[in-house]
């Protein structure tokens, strides 16, 4: 299926619409569950997993819970009615946990301290040690043998195997950019890393001594779709491998509404699930669950359940990894829980972990909500910036036409998704979040927002959404000033310094419009081969807004370099760069 056949099948199979001569859509959203092709399943149920070959947010111990909260920093064990009865702190913000209820022993990723921490699981909760990772370790998955122990690092792009009795490190490997979620198959012979930017997920070989990686890329319907925010991956058994994502297009064929993202009237992004296979077989299936990241398979009813922050559902496939898949209940979750995490109790209940509450819901087997845990642990939020939180997260007609759309869907944790929108007749890329608006105004590649209450303003227009109240809109933008930057990859110091000299010199002159502790003179210029006059970006988390330049035109930092700027005119006259000093330059601007 190509061209105009594909494009129209995609918008009919997720529901989406036919615009009127009036370019009003008659706009009904896609199923809970509906697939979009073959199914990839086999005739008997795939054979079973354990919970810790999926990292997540919430493990089943005992009759309870053990819960790694994000907001918190805090380990905490809980009790059959969700009620806390130990913690421990761990770090701000930190990854997943990985449980190995046999050795009562957690593996959780401390994601700003680099470590992985072992923590005994009793009656109290015992740090036993911690070994050091490569920067911003996130995703954590135990093996079959409880022996081998994968950690997903983010700023330093890698997967990294350890023995787990000893810490110490066995191999690591190179992922795609934006690497989260690891899970290892039944058998233990395959691993899958999920990823936010790269459209692909990658399966690494355990059982191959070299350890291969290899990318499978993630289905598009739409022409000119791109796969975003593989957050998680689970295998149903060991043939399959699952990936809620979304699919973005960021310029619609037919362009109506060209004040709006993709210059569509149709939602631009839609919410999907992966199922690949590792013979080659791939389907994707529609959602109308917004923001699924949340995943978890019961082997013993082959039930597959998938919830997230945008949605306050739990939605379940029966006979997952078989040909007859289908869709099971869609069940009501509290208002305002943020799924982001799920586990299955031996009886058959669903354990969800509601970040934004920072509440586990019950879900038993029929998709009644059984139970509702109290709060385990404080926000470390105060309640405007919590408010800012769930709102970053929803989709409501106040922020998007149809509700479909949230500020999280293009700025994924904070971040960018790679992707140049089209706006006007122009390609804009999506600008990192993250450490980047506090002292940057003005806002808009345009410069035309004065301060952030103007640019999310703006953007709540482009989305087609009604608009936030005045006090939505502070708890908001405060939100968004509070996140922090994004960590730096490891880098080789010596070349840091040298690239430093080369940055700061007068010959290279990067300072003349990127100086100042966020590295932007706040001021627009023009530039060669593009319309109007352009603000410049801060530098901050540069190495995780690829690809750079406005329109995105330059895919890494040595294109830019080593063109030096040409491609829009940017530094003429600048001194051409050796292989040496690019390199430099690179390692230094990477690290800010």
């Amino acid at each position: 299926m190509c061209g105009m056949r594909r494009l129209a099948f995609a918008l009919v199979a997720v529901g989406f619409v036919r615009p009127t001569a009036a370019h009003e859509p008659d706009f009904s959203p896609p199923p809970m569950f509906g697939l979009l092709g073959q199914p990839v399943g086999g005739v008997d149920p795939a054979p079973a997993t354990f919970a810790a070959e999926t990292g997540s947010r919430i493990a089943v111990a005992g009759d309870g819970a053990l819960v790694i909260d994000a907001d918190s920093g805090e380990l905490v064990r809980t009790d059959a009615a969700g009620a806390p009865v130990a913690a421990v702190a761990i770090g701000d913000d930190p990854g997943l946990l990985a449980y190995d209820e046999r050795g009562k022993v957690a593996y959780v990723a401390d994601r700003h301290r680099d470590r992985v921490v072992e923590v005994a699981i009793g009656d109290a909760l015992t740090i036993v040690r911690a070994w050091p990772t490569p920067a911003e370790p996130y995703g954590v998955a135990l093996a079959p043998d409880r022996r081998t122990l994968l950690v997903t690092a983010i700023a330093d792009r890698a997967v990294v195997a350890y023995d787990a009795p000893t810490g110490l490190e066995l191999w690591r490997r190179t992922v795609d950019a934006e690497p989260r979620g690891v899970a290892i198959s039944a058998d233990g012979k395959q691993a899958a890393v999920g990823s936010l930017a790269s459209g692909a997920i990658q399966l690494v070989a355990l059982a191959d001594p070299g350890h291969p990686v290899t990318r499978r890329a993630l289905p598009v319907e739409a022409d000119g779709g791109h796969a975003r925010a593989a957050f998680a991956v689970t295998f149903l058994g060991n043939g399959v491998v699952v990936a809620p994502y979304q699919e973005s297009v960021p310029a619609q064929p037919f362009a109506q509404v060209p004040d709006h993202y993709g210059g569509g009237i149709v939602p631009p992004i839609t919410h999907e699930l992966a199922f690949v296979a590792l013979d080659g077989r791939t389907v994707g299936a529609q959602t109308a669950l917004h923001e699924p990241r949340a995943v978890a398979w019961d082997p013993a009813r082959d039930a597959l359940y998938f919830a997230g922050p945008g949605s306050d559902s739990l939605v379940q496939i029966d006979q997952a990894s078989q040909v007859d898949i289908t869709q099971g209940f869609a069940s009501e979750l509290d208002a305002g829980c943020g799924a982001d995490g799920l586990a299955l109790a031996p009886g058959g209940d669903v354990l969800v972990w509601c970040s934004f509450s920072r509440k586990i819901a019950r879900v038993a087997p029929n998709g009644d909500l059984a139970r509702r845990g109290p709060e385990i642990a404080a926000s470390r939020l105060d309640a405007a910036h919590h408010r800012g939180l769930v709102l970053f997260h929803t989709s409501t007609a106040d922020v998007s036409a149809f509700a479909t759309v949230a500020c999280a869907n293009c700025h994924l944790d904070g971040r960018t998704d790679g992707l140049s929108w089209q706006i006007h007749g122009s390609a804009l890329q999506t600008p990192m979040l993250a450490g980047r608006l506090v002292g940057t105004a003005p806002f808009k590649w345009d410069g035309g927002a004065k301060d952030l209450v103007h640019s999310v303003r703006a953007t709540l227009d482009r989305l087609g959404g009604s608009g936030l109240s005045r006090r939505d809109l502070a708890a908001l933008t405060g939100y968004l000033e509070a996140l922090p930057p994004v960590r730096t990859p490891t880098r080789d110091p010596a070349a840091v310094a040298r690239g430093k000299a080369l940055y700061e010199s007068a010959e290279v002159g990067c300072t003349q419009c990127h100086d100042g502790p966020a590295y932007t003179d706040t001021s627009r210029h023009a530039l060669v081969g593009a319309h109007g006059r352009f603000d410049t970006p801060s530098l901050i988390g540069i190495a995780a807004s690829a690809p750079y330049f406005h329109d995105g035109s330059a895919a890494t930092l040595e294109v830019v370099l080593r063109d030096r700027g040409a491609i829009h005119g940017m530094t003429d006259g600048s001194p051409q760069l050796g292989d040496a000093q690019i390199a430099d330059l690179v390692a230094f601007l990477e690290t800010r």
